[in-house]
């Protein structure tokens, strides 16, 4: 939904970005939304879930159909459940639309879709106040969110999941010398992070969370968030483990196209800081310390898990294969684990 992302003018109607004229209008049809006046195809995100931007006489609407994966009606209702209160309440998110049968989520043949008001933004570019009001926006949302624990699906976040061990024993069995060397690495560094935590755990503050929130699911107006997207990953867990992805996924930048050579190894710490810093500004409650020694294990279960689900899933990361990836992965898991009392500090004083 950036603007950044819009793509050239085109016929009124396409067939394109995976949703067919006759799938579109069959499912417009179910909203009061005036004359359609163009449908564009929207090429942002994952291809499971195909998008198209539609203009019509009363504003700009994105068009999704759901994933296969995800079109399990109980979790997307709890999407929706979680859309509608935080537009209620004023965060920034992009306004579902409600059916003519006063529904947020519609049918056709064998696919559920949704249908949301377009909002204009742009992509973080790594600045260090767009870090700190993305920060900010995470907190408001974690204790906005606190009343819809009752009642919400069992999901599983990156924590301590089984599966991932499995596939990590399974890619290394299947490699050569060299890249096994790197996946056995990689394991030493999910069996040490999550003993850390395992103990913690059940102890920790437990909210709704977003589950994803990484830049591309961030949408700004200068430093001001404007949307939060995506939220088919929210579950209930300790808001911690969403603020440590978060802190992971804000703190790398590198430049567009530059190689895994030029990537950095470490985290950004002045971004860290001030992501932090907007984090305990809002929260209602400062992290404690426990939370705070959490931090460090959780991003790298985080990243470690985010790589193991990639690499089993195609094969590669960014159109490149374990022996390319694998290094700079396991350096910058060295980086974190060799860095924990800085990385602390750094969150504890933001």
């Amino acid at each position: 939904m950036s603007s950044e992302d819009r793509l050239p003018a085109s016929d009124p109607v396409v067939h394109g970005g995976g949703l067919s004229p006759r799938e579109i209008s069959a499912v417009l049809s179910q909203f009061s939304i005036g004359e359609v006046e163009s449908i564009r195809p929207f090429l942002a995100g994952s291809t499971r879930a195909p998008k198209a931007r539609v203009t019509t006489e009363s504003g700009v609407f994105l068009l999704k159909r759901l994933a296969p994966s995800r079109s399990d009606p109980e979790g997307m209702r709890f999407q929706h459940r979680i859309l509608r209160h935080l537009t209620i309440a004023g965060f920034p998110v992009a306004e579902l639309q409600i059916s003519n049968d006063n529904a947020t989520m519609v049918s056709h043949e064998s696919h559920y879709y949704e249908l949301c008001r377009w909002v204009e933004g742009q992509r973080y570019q790594f600045q260090i106040a767009a870090a700190k009001a993305c920060g900010a926006a995470m907190a408001a949302m974690h204790d906005l969110l606190v009343p819809l624990i009752a009642g919400s699906p069992d999901r599983r976040g990156y924590h301590d999941r089984p599966d991932v061990a499995h596939a990590v024993a399974e890619l290394a069995s299947a490699a050569s010398d060299s890249v096994q060397a790197g996946y056995l690495r990689l394991g030493d560094h999910l069996r040490q992070s999550r003993r850390h935590v395992r103990g913690y755990w059940p102890g920790l503050l437990v909210t709704v969370v977003h589950g994803d929130w990484h830049p591309g699911n961030i949408l700004l107006g200068g430093d001001r968030v404007v949307a939060v997207i995506d939220f088919e990953s929210a579950r209930v867990e300790p808001r911690v483990a969403d603020l440590a992805n978060g802190l992971m996924q804000f703190t790398l930048s590198r430049r567009p196209g530059s190689s895994v050579d030029e990537w950095p190894i470490e985290c950004n710490m002045d971004l860290l800081e001030q992501m932090a810093n907007g984090f305990q500004l809002v929260a209602r409650r400062r992290l404690d310390d426990v939370e705070l020694d959490c931090i460090p294990s959780l991003m790298i279960e985080a990243l470690a898990t985010e790589i193991v689900i990639t690499l089993r899933r195609k094969g590669q990361v960014r159109k490149m294969g374990p022996d390319v990836v694998l290094p700079w992965i396991i350096k910058r898991l060295d980086w974190i684990d060799a860095n924990r009392a800085a990385v602390i500090d750094a969150v504890a004083n933001g």
